[in-house]
């Protein structure tokens, strides 16, 4: 009794705790909702960019300030300065928000922070490639000049070079772009940089760590009520979202200078070998195939040929080789045709049995389950027992899938994807599965009568290595964290579409309906125009022959009175020619004749 009274109990305080802090958070929003809230922005390479009129803005700090106001309803106003001139406005109330602040005791009197941090960073000490002279051993550090900005990094940075009895002159700035520029043409020797801070530094190298620390964003001192609502804010965000700091650091992590920053196990690889070799699984698009031509395309190419080209790797020359099955891709690189393979799947088990490390992933997405529509209602919860699947069995991930998830299943190897569809059509295997990033392929009409339902068991993609190469699979791990899911992503979806071909035989059937009515309505058209045009010919023809009649009647009508008036002439001219002497009698007929031409001449 006394266990459910407190269980109750529990219950109810939960829920009075959600709702208070529900209507907390409702309040402080209404409140901040016509409320502008003023940002000290300074430029400061992958943190935040963009800090002046009109530019741009990005970062972890620009997103970070977004998501914020997204609880509290701010607006934001972007005061724009170096990093020193906008602390000493926060302190003077000039500002209300400043990121990326370190805690210090010394400035808890001048400013306030929050309770929960924004980030957190480890500090580094980064050289010049060509600076030989300059190693990992601390005495090399003697005697060079560091840049540093004048900031909270400072005083870590003095603790490690007084622990390590290194004697080292720091150059302070008050803004980053001017301490990047001082690097970046030799002006000191050695950089202090926030790991995740500094990106874009050619021929640049990291020395070592020497301190990390949390960072925070501060208000102004009075602005009491802008920091409660921001502990409301990051509280609610971290209850709402545990892994949102976590998930915006690996967004902007693969931009930043120790991500290229190569250990020495990698250097080593880098200098021992002038070429990379890459074994690909054919017909596997968006992953990889391979042309009529012997050529390898797909979302391999573009990754490898992009992390070169991120890491500044110009000395390895990289190849390609298209495999038609998965074994035969993994025994190529065991009998060293290859040096990496490139698509391999399964739990690190099969990893292990065939030889080698996955990579980081370098594609996440659900399978489909494939079966006939006519059994749609009857398919089950994965859980259950499925009974016979098709398996493709030149695709070994395919087959850990099913063997992994579905123990129970009869399995069926068919020679590809296509023919497992069929079977599946055919009813000569119930179920067949697809990679998710591999769905268009169902679009195609000869599957138009195949459903698919999304399976939970998430199907990674990795690149593959040997065991025992270890120094090749972190240079490989490292560029596909340079990269970004995003940018895999959006070249996978590039290939997919070329799993769906739509014909314009596909067309036909698919409108056969609508063209039949099309072709109906077109027939009845045709026969209408040529009714109409035989009934103008008729017309016409009506027409031509009334002109005839008419043209007879005229000429009829014309002859009798054109003859009337001849004949008297003709006539009155001979009685002339006969009585040429008697003068009054060729008057008579001359008159006679007058009368009968102005006749004449009035009809023609």
């Amino acid at each position: 009794m006394i266990g459910n009274i407190s269980f109750k109990k529990t219950i109810v305080f939960c829920i009075a705790a959600f709702l208070i802090s529900t209507i907390s958070l409702s309040v402080y929003a209404e409140q901040s909702a016509s409320k502008t809230v003023r940002v000290g922005y300074y430029e400061n390479e992958i943190f935040q960019e963009g800090a002046k009129p009109g530019a741009v803005k990005n970062g972890y700090a620009y997103e970070y300030y977004r998501k914020i106001s997204e609880y509290t309803g701010w607006k934001y106003e972007y005061i724009y300065g170096t990093y020193g001139d906008l602390y000493q406005m926060l302190i003077e109330g000039k500002i209300d928000l400043l990121a990326g602040l370190a805690h210090k005791k010394d400035r808890e009197g001048l400013i306030a922070y929050p309770q929960a941090a924004m980030g957190s960073e480890t500090y580094n000490l980064v050289k010049h490639d060509i600076d030989k002279d300059i190693t990992v051993s601390f005495s090399t550090l003697n005697d060079k000049k560091i840049g540093i900005l004048d900031s909270a990094i400072v005083d870590v940075l003095n603790s490690f070079l007084k622990n390590n009895n290194i004697r080292a002159s720091l150059v302070l700035f008050q803004a980053y772009d001017e301490l990047f520029k001082s690097f970046d043409v030799h002006d000191v020797d050695i950089l202090a940089a926030e790991g995740d801070g500094a990106y874009r530094r050619d021929h640049a190298e990291v020395l070592c760590a020497f301190g990390s620390s949390s960072y925070y964003l501060c208000v102004s001192i009075k602005r009491p009520d802008l920091l409660s609502e921001l502990n409301v804010a990051q509280t609610m965000l971290m209850n709402e979202e545990p892994n949102y700091i976590n998930s915006l650091r690996i967004k902007y992590y693969p931009f930043s200078l120790t991500s290229r920053a190569f250990s020495d196990a990698e250097k080593e690889w880098l200098a021992a070998h002038d070429q990379l070799r890459i074994g690909c699984l054919n017909h596997y698009l968006p992953y990889s195939d391979t042309d009529p031509s012997g050529n390898v395309y797909g979302i391999v190419r573009g990754i490898i040929s992009t992390i070169m080209q991120r890491l500044n790797i110009d000395n390895v020359k990289t190849s390609y080789i298209g495999y038609n099955s998965y074994n035969e891709m993994l025994a190529g690189m065991n009998l060293g045709e290859v040096d990496v393979v490139f698509p391999v799947g399964g739990s690190l088990y099969h990893a292990e049995e065939s030889g080698i490390y996955q990579s980081n992933a370098v594609l996440s997405a659900p399978t489909e389950l494939v079966f006939h529509e006519k059994f749609l209602n009857a398919v089950k919860e994965e859980s259950e027992t499925m009974s016979h699947f098709a398996v493709n069995e030149n695709n070994t991930m395919q087959y850990y899938y099913i063997h992994t998830n579905f123990p129970n299943a009869r399995i069926s190897f068919y020679p590809s994807i296509e023919a497992c569809l069929n079977a599946v059509l055919t009813g000569k295997a119930d179920y067949t599965t697809i990679n998710g990033m591999r769905s268009e392929l169902l679009n195609n009409r000869k599957y138009r009568h195949l459903s698919s339902r999304q399976l939970n068991a998430i199907d990674n993609r990795y690149f593959g290595v040997s065991i025992g190469n270890e120094a090749l699979l972190k240079l490989i791990n490292r560029g596909i964290n340079v990269l970004g899911i995003d940018y895999i992503q959006n070249l996978a979806y590039r290939y997919s579409e070329r799993l769906y071909t739509y014909s314009v035989i596909d067309f036909i059937k698919d409108n056969s309906i609508i063209l039949f009515l099309l072709m109906m309505v077109f027939a009845l058209m045709v026969i209408v125009m040529l009714f109409r045009d035989v009934r103008r010919s008729k017309e016409a023809l009506n027409m031509v022959q009334q002109a005839n009649r008419a043209k007879i009647v005229f000429l009829n009508n014309m002859s009798h009175d054109i003859r009337t008036p001849m004949n008297a002439i003709v006539g009155f001219t001979a009685l002339a020619q006969a009585h040429v002497n008697d003068i009054e009698l060729i008057l008579d007929y001359l008159n006679k004749i007058t009368v009968s031409s102005q006749h004449l001449l009035s009809l023609i």
